[in-house]
């Protein structure tokens, strides 16, 4: 590969990082807007049903060799994941989409902690410094003047734990 070959790709690598970022931002505003008309439940429903059937379509060979450790390790995936989505959509029916997503990001703070209990391995200087002020940030976005949570906040927070 050439020299103007890798340039190239890292710009349009950087643009379609901006993308992903703006798709994903823009996605609590419209599941805010959304959860306005229809009940958080059946979003989630509709939202799940129609990923489901792509998936189903898209891998229908590999899943045929699938066997029961994988229906296994699938089901506790997916029962984390339904639990971070409920939490997440319930909570951004009582808070406002920045902080929603805000509080959502919080699992990439966590990771490392979760990472130290299994593996016995200590978060380093960097991680620990990360996990400081993202605390200081989710106190400054979520705690009220008399330092209470909303119950939105506390159930976005909840969604990071599970994510």
């Amino acid at each position: 590969m050439t020299q103007k070959q890798i340039k190239q790709r890292r710009i349009l690598s950087k643009i379609a990082l901006i993308i992903t970022t703006m798709i994903w931002g823009g996605s609590f505003v419209v599941v805010k807007n959304t959860v306005d008309v229809i009940p958080p439940i059946y979003l989630m429903a509709l939202r799940f049903t129609i990923a489901a059937a792509l998936l189903v379509l898209v891998f229908v060979k590999r899943m045929s060799k699938a066997d029961k450790s994988d229906a296994e390790n699938g089901l506790v995936i997916g029962i984390y994941l339904a639990c971070a989505y409920i939490s997440q959509t319930l909570g951004i029916t009582m808070t406002t989409p920045g902080k929603n997503a805000f509080l959502t990001a919080v699992y990439c703070v966590i990771v490392p902690f979760l990472w130290w209990f299994v593996s016995k391995k200590r978060p380093d200087a960097w991680q620990i410094s990360a996990a400081f002020l993202c605390i200081i940030g989710i106190g400054l976005v979520s705690l009220k003047n008399d330092f209470t949570i909303g119950t939105g906040d506390l159930l976005t927070l909840l969604c990071g734990v599970f994510y």
